[in-house]
């Protein structure tokens, strides 16, 4: 009862606020961690990010992503038919819509939920966060007659709300689902969850209104509903600490949702400790939910005064030179991409020696005011070291890389990284940090693993700068930045966006032309698992060894069982000896990749096959 009493304690006070409410939206929610603190949420009139395992607000009984509260996955051994078919068989990962069990199951389960929260009035009956859904023939018919996959998951969610007539059905418009069906509209009590996943934030959403674009998918919404939630998405996920200037869309993007008469939003940010100045953009999120027409460059004044102190206006003229630079550099702002995206941009050495020399006048700046001012600055200058940290792994070669060579010609890692990753690691746990990746990497994670690569990340061995030809060349998109990437003596990383050199739906073939007759011992090579990137282990390996390009000799063949792994990325290493004393001048490496994407996997497609550094000993 306690439980309940508290929920409807936070209900009064916010009726409370709504009777005052003169918003443009209805419901505002910034989920960052200052929003978590009840009296910054009530004075900057935004909700309060409480965050259970059902939901993040006490009006919403299940937030997102819940069809498996429903169905189970455990079910699907003895009723397979429950779930998606793809490429001619049933996985677990999303539902069948269109069965009839299904949906009589979904109803019974969500009758008992809100029986346990009666005062809840919102509740998710969404799909699963992947792009999984179901082409059984019946599915694949609605879906088609709708013009998007959206029909049938709103068919369902109207027939759901019609169970349930006191209470709002929300569902999301996410990903496969963007799009709005073509003839059946929302019922009255379903909630459609938009979302912006896939946005550029370099520039406002609505200066890209082209079809399929998310301003015209919200038009076509908006025509249909204005029982709308958008979600909008303000950090990279993948690096929670790399600077990320989209300061500048944050008004014109919530204007476009205003203006479509979208009377919700949920701003999506970093709700634990932690992330890029999220001070910062809390606070102008806050402020502009409440008003979108508010002078931007006031309220940015005002946050950097009272934040900084003395060091405001170094830190401003570092957010508008981010900005500035991201500007003209011409190059999209998105969620997940690494921080090299923007090494000839926002992000290069002569732009990061500039905000280094800012961070350190703001430094200066507050020396003698108020040890939080120095708290404070001391936290936002993290995202330039994290930033520059990551660019010097991602480009060994270049000036600013992580290694040099010692008197003996021998590669050490920089004295200057070594320091500065110390630095940086200390100050994230001191600052608070939890995570510095959407769902993992510790700050003691991150020191690890980067330890690792200074120790590790770069050796000589006998194939170091020696000839390598393919069969096949890798794909233009991932060579790795040059064609001899496999025998520079640089190792690669989990992260496939650089390092690793991949082929699409080929064999990698690789002959290396040791360019003389030399003792072999061992070789040693590195591939990537990364199944959700579509990323597999090869089926087998076959190393071959010739002195003259004619005769191979079988030097060693692997064959690497397949497993359907889903967690974390991880590279998978082969490390092949041979008897001593062997000779030979070519090395031929090849590598069978599994071709089409297994029918478990869900896509239609190709595997990637990545290969990293292959050592000669």
């Amino acid at each position: 009862m306690r439980s309940f009493a508290s929920a409807l304690s936070v209900l009064v006070s916010w009726l409370s606020l709504l009777a005052q409410d003169t918003s443009s939206f209805s419901f505002r929610m910034v989920f960052y961690g200052p929003a978590t603190d009840s009296a910054y949420a009530a004075e900057h009139r935004i909700r309060q990010v409480i965050k259970t395992r059902d939901s993040e607000d006490p009006e919403w009984g299940l937030w997102v992503h819940t069809m498996h509260r429903f169905v189970p996955p455990t079910q699907f051994d003895a009723h397979p038919d429950y779930f998606a078919e793809r490429n001619g068989v049933r996985v677990p990962d999303q539902l069948c819509l269109s069965n009839p069990a299904v949906l009589r199951i979904t109803v019974d389960s969500l009758r008992a939920m809100i029986q346990r929260k009666p005062y809840a009035e919102y509740w998710s009956v969404s799909q699963m966060d992947n792009f999984n859904h179901c082409q059984c023939t019946q599915c694949h018919l609605t879906d088609s007659i709708e013009g998007s996959p959206s029909g049938s998951i709103i068919r369902f969610a109207n027939a759901v709300a019609d169970s349930f007539p006191e209470k709002v059905i929300s569902t999301l418009a996410y990903q496969y689902s963007r799009t709005a069906p073509k003839v059946t509209k929302p019922h009255r009590n379903v909630n459609i969850m938009l979302c912006s996943i896939e946005e550029d934030r370099s520039s406002p959403i609505a200066t890209r209104d082209q079809p399929g674009s998310f301003t015209a998918d919200l038009r076509e919404w908006s025509e249909l509903t204005h029982n709308i939630i958008v979600w909008d998405y303000v950090i990279n996920f993948s690096h929670l600490l790399a600077p990320f200037p989209n300061w500048k869309v944050l008004q014109p993007n919530l204007q476009l949702f205003r203006d479509a008469g979208v009377p919700m939003v949920f701003e999506q940010g970093l709700s634990s400790p932690g992330g890029e100045m999220p001070e910062f953009r809390c606070y102008l999120l806050a402020k502009l939910l409440w008003n979108p027409d508010l002078d931007i460059d006031s309220l940015r004044w005002q946050f950097m005064d009272s934040c900084y102190g003395e060091a405001g206006v170094y830190i401003e003229k570092y957010t508008r030179l981010l900005e500035a630079e991201l500007d003209k550099s011409g190059k999209p702002l998105t969620l997940y991409e690494h921080p090299q995206a923007h090494r000839d941009g926002y992000l290069s050495p002569a732009n990061l020696a500039k905000y280094k020399m800012l961070f350190n006048s703001a430094e200066a700046a507050v020396m003698d005011e108020d040890p939080i001012y120095q708290q404070r600055v001391e936290a936002a200058r993290l995202s330039i070291m994290y930033a520059e940290l990551e660019i010097a792994r991602a480009m060994p070669h270049a000036p600013n890389g992580l290694f040099e060579k010692d008197k003996k010609g021998q590669w050490r890692a920089k004295l200057y990284y070594v320091e500065l990753l110390e630095t940086f690691v200390s100050r994230a746990k001191k600052r608070g940090h939890v995570l510095l990746h959407e769902t993992r990497l510790s700050p003691d994670d991150y020191y690890e693993e980067f330890s690792g690569h200074l120790k590790y990340g770069a050796e000589n061995h006998l194939a170091v700068g020696k000839t390598i030809s393919f069969v096949e060349p890798p794909d233009p998109r991932y060579t790795a930045g040059r064609p001899d990437a496999l025998v520079d003596g640089f190792r690669a990383s989990t992260n496939y966006q650089f390092g690793w050199q991949g082929w699409y739906g080929k064999d990698m073939v690789a002959t290396i032309d040791l360019g003389r007759m030399s003792r072999i011992n061992k070789v040693e090579l590195s591939f990537l698992c990364d199944q959700q990137s579509w990323i597999f282990l090869p089926a087998n390996v076959l190393i071959e060894t010739s002195v003259d390009l004619q005769q191979w000799s079988r030097f060693d063949k692997t064959h690497i069982p397949q497993q359907q792994q889903k967690g974390a990325p991880y590279p998978f290493g082969l490390s092949c000896a041979v008897e001593p004393g062997m000779q030979a001048r070519y090395i031929r490496i090849t590598a069978r990749n599994l071709g089409d994407l297994p029918a478990w996997h869900g896509s239609k497609g190709q595997c990637w096959l990545f290969c990293d550094e292959i050592v000669v000993r």
